[in-house]
C-alpha cells in the first residue's frame, strides 16, 4: 500500500502538486486521469522517488517500480535486446530468458535484434512498456502507455496488464480517450491543476 497525506510539491513559483491525499492497494489498476499539465505525470515522478514532496507525508514499504513516463527514449543505433540488457544490467536481476520472455509479451520478439532507430512510435512504446515490466516490480506507473498502438497492439497491452495486476499497484496516466469503460480499471482519479478532483470507483 502506498499512502500519501496532503501532499504539496513546489518547482519554483509554481505549486504543481496541491493536497494531495491518496491511497494506493495491490491488487488494482488505477486510471489517472486528466488533461496536459493537470498534475498526472508530477505524481508520477512523486511516486517512484524521481521527485521529493515540499510537503506532507508518502508511506510506502521499499517497492520496485517500473517506470514508463513521457516519451520513450532509447539507444537508437543498438538493438531492442541490447538497449534491454543494457537497463538491466544496472539492477543485476534478471537476465536474456527474462528479458526474451518481456519482448515476447509485447511481440518484438521477432523484432529484438533490429536497431530502435527502424522502429516505428508503436513498437517504441511497446519497447517502453517491456523496460517497465521485465523486472517484475510491485509497482508499475505509466504514463500514456497506449499512444501509437495499433487495435491489437492496445488489445495485447490491456490483456498484459491485467494478468499482472493480482499482486501489483499499477497506475496508468492517459488523457483523451474514454478508458474508463475498458473493463481494466479498479479506480478512476480525476486530477485538475495539480489537485485531485475525485477518486470513483468502476
Amino acid at each position: 500500500m502506498i499512502t500519501l497525506e496532503e501532499v504539496n510539491k513546489q518547482l519554483k513559483e509554481k505549486r504543481v502538486l496541491q493536497d494531495i491525499s491518496l491511497t494506493l492497494q495491490k491488487g488494482k489498476v488505477y486510471l489517472l486521469r486528466g488533461h496536459n499539465g493537470s498534475g498526472k505525470t508530477m505524481l508520477l515522478r512523486l511516486l517512484c522517488d524521481l521527485l521529493q514532496p515540499t510537503s506532507g507525508t508518502v508511506k510506502k514499504p521499499s517497492y520496485t517500480y517500473g517506470v514508463m513516463i513521457e516519451n520513450p527514449s532509447f539507444i537508437e543505433h543498438e538493438t531492442a535486446r541490447s538497449n534491454l540488457k543494457f537497463l538491466a544490467s544496472i539492477q543485476k536481476k534478471i537476465g536474456v530468458k527474462e528479458i526474451d520472455s518481456s519482448l515476447q509479451k509485447v511481440n518484438l520478439l521477432e523484432y529484438a535484434d533490429t536497431k530502435v532507430k527502424n522502429f516505428s512510435l508503436g513498437m517504441k512504446q511497446r519497447l517502453a512498456f517491456c523496460q517497465a515490466i521485465m523486472e517484475d516490480p510491485d509497482v508499475l506507473l505509466l504514463d500514456e502507455p497506449f499512444n501509437a498502438l495499433d487495435d491489437d497492439n492496445f488489445a495485447e497491452m490491456v490483456h498484459s496488464i491485467q494478468e499482472m495486476k493480482k499482486d501489483k499497484i499499477i497506475v496508468i496516466a492517459a488523457h483523451g480517450f474514454n478508458l474508463s469503460e475498458i473493463p481494466l480499471f479498479d479506480e478512476v482519479i480525476t486530477m485538475n491543476d495539480g489537485k485531485i478532483k475525485s477518486v470513483e470507483s468502476i
